[in-house]
């Protein structure tokens, strides 16, 4: 891709973007959009911060479970699943 048609990317980007900004904020109909929207976006982001501790807790419990076969196999590796 060339400088040009990033450049020309950027710009219908840009004006999109604020084009839908323009509309949330400033129309009424935007406004209550916006108001109906965001409980959804609250109740996604509680959800997803939830699935984020279900993950870790999973994440913990392979670890463990891995450091146990090591040790039970007596090569006393680290956790496959740590960080």
């Amino acid at each position: 891709m060339d400088d040009r048609s990033r450049v020309l990317s950027a710009t219908v980007l840009g004006a999109v973007a604020g084009g839908v900004w323009g509309w949330l904020y400033l129309t009424p109909a935007g406004r209550r959009f916006r108001s109906q929207i965001e409980p959804k976006l609250d109740d996604f982001l509680r959800e997803l911060h939830a699935m984020r501790g279900t993950v870790e807790k999973a994440r913990t419990a392979a670890d463990e479970g891995w450091r146990s076969l090591s040790e039970m196999a007596g090569t006393g590796a680290p956790g496959r699943w740590s960080a």
